[in-house]
């Protein structure tokens, strides 16, 4: 148990005491069932406008409020998983692994060990293991989740379907695509069963597929589901509900890897317009979307213009999430790729170890997004013939991925290709023959032949060099 979660469950004990003489005072117990509802609904409505710092306070006061109940009452659990959620949003994924598992304890003490709450519990402790690269550990929480759903319901009902897509974003994010796309379709097919045909809950299904064929380099495809999703979202939702806005904004990422660049800069551009008119121009949602647009500015070239987007978005990550925030770390990353491309290595390379810093620390030493950049900090090293220190990221970068994501992984793919270009600049070429040829296999095995992950690629970067020279 952290320091910080010790301290929390103090301030809950001191909180829980003293509204207990409160409510001892007012002598009625409905009075203590009003108080932590009202917490509950200030919680939400915090996290909802993204001031977490205040629903974490919001949530922690609903903790001490169900502890007048009893330390096993249910709604001590409801406020510890929204407690945990908060703490999700906020990087804090050690806290909020703590108070998953102590909300999932007490659920399945007080109501059973294949109550829906359970369930609910177990995605979410799942969702968080996938985000810290613990595949190995999500699956049986989510395998389980649609047992205990299957168990309370019934095999293809609609409550099985958010699990489903769940198990769907863990295998992708694997690289596992066949059976992402077969949970996805198992369940579109139950939404379309269950619901009507402009039901917003499609749209979960559709925008699911829409990103699996992204992944895939499946462009056409992806642009088609996204389409359909955003037709039903933008009918029966408000033009800036969350939704709304995550599809545009993903459709808009199509435009840009398929080199529509005006169509992918209007749409980031009614993005930040609509956010703007709704929650002005200082918002933690902004900064994604400022950083989405500085992508299509580099892309282009623009590199003054994605400059100026992606440092108004880090301040305001900075800001609102903090600077170790791992979001505001993706941003960082993002903006050290701009002077990668730019051949500003001593910049690149500073901004690269700041986001790597921010990532271990997030993450772990061993998440594939860790890995993606060492491999870019390893470019920067290579194409300054720094060979030495370029070796042992590549390593590192390769041993994580094969690791997290599979020996036939595109990712992996990437750092073979890189390290084969570090081991033909210093001359061990039957090494670097090795790397490539497995690397071509496993891009003619694997149907997402696009090396993600914003990893640059450096044999292109290497050639021009090599012509401007």
């Amino acid at each position: 148990m952290t320091p910080r979660f010790k301290l929390m469950w103090f301030l809950c004990f001191l909180l829980s005491a003293s509204l207990n003489g409160w409510a001892f005072e007012e002598g009625n117990p409905s009075n203590r069932e009003t108080l932590w509802q009202e917490f509950m609904k200030q919680g939400k409505q915090h996290r909802e406008q993204r001031r977490l710092a205040d629903a974490e306070k919001n949530y922690l006061a609903a903790v001490g409020a169900a502890q007048q109940f009893g330390s096993g009452d249910s709604r001590v659990a409801a406020s510890l998983n929204a407690l945990a959620t908060t703490y999700h949003e906020q990087g804090r994924y050690t806290d909020a692994e703590l108070a998953y598992r102590k909300a999932r304890a007490i659920w399945e003490t007080a109501l059973g060990p294949e109550n829906e709450n359970v369930a609910i519990c177990l995605n979410n402790l799942a969702r968080l293991y996938q985000d810290r690269g613990q595949f190995v550990q999500a699956e049986p929480l989510l395998k389980r989740a649609l047992a205990i759903e299957e168990k309370l319901f019934g095999a293809g009902h609609l409550e099985q379907t958010k699990s489903l897509d769940y198990l769907g974003d863990l295998y992708s994010a694997q690289g596992l695509y066949t059976q992402a796309e077969t949970l996805y379709r198992q369940s579109l097919a139950i939404r379309e069963k269950a619901l009507k045909p402009d039901d917003p809950q499609l749209a979960i299904s559709l925008h699911s597929l829409a990103q699996l064929y992204f992944r895939l380099g499946q462009y056409t495809e992806a642009e088609t589901f996204h389409r359909r999703a955003l037709l039903i979202r933008s009918r029966a939702l408000a033009a800036t509900d969350p939704a709304v806005i995550t599809g545009l904004t993903d459709l808009a990422r199509v435009y840009r890897e398929e080199g529509r660049f005006t169509e992918a800069e209007s749409l980031n551009r009614k993005v930040i317009f609509l956010l703007e008119k709704s929650v002005g121009t200082e918002h933690p949602d902004l900064a994604p979307m400022l950083n989405n647009l500085a992508d299509v500015c580099q892309a282009q070239r623009r590199y003054s213009e994605a400059e100026a987007f992606y440092r108004r978005a880090l301040a305001m990550n900075e800001k609102f999430l903090g600077p170790d925030h791992l979001d505001t770390g993706k941003i960082i990353h993002g903006l050290g790729t701009l002077y990668f491309e730019q051949k500003n290595y001593g910049k690149a390379e500073s901004l690269y170890r700041r986001a790597l810093a921010i990532k271990e620390k997030s993450l772990g030493p061993n998440h594939p997004s860790v890995a993606t950049t060492l491999n870019n900090l390893g470019q920067v090293f290579l194409l300054q013939h720094r060979y030495a220190d370029a070796e042992p990221l590549f390593r590192r970068a390769l041993e994580i991925r094969e690791a997290r994501l599979g020996k036939e992984h595109p990712d992996v793919a990437t750092t073979l290709n890189d390290y084969a270009s570090l081991l033909r600049s210093m001359n061990r070429k039957s090494e670097a023959k090795e790397m490539a040829v497995r690397a071509s296999r496993i891009l003619a095995k694997n149907r997402a032949t696009k090396l993600g992950n914003q990893s640059v690629h450096v044999k292109t970067l290497m050639n021009a060099s090599q012509k401007s020279r």
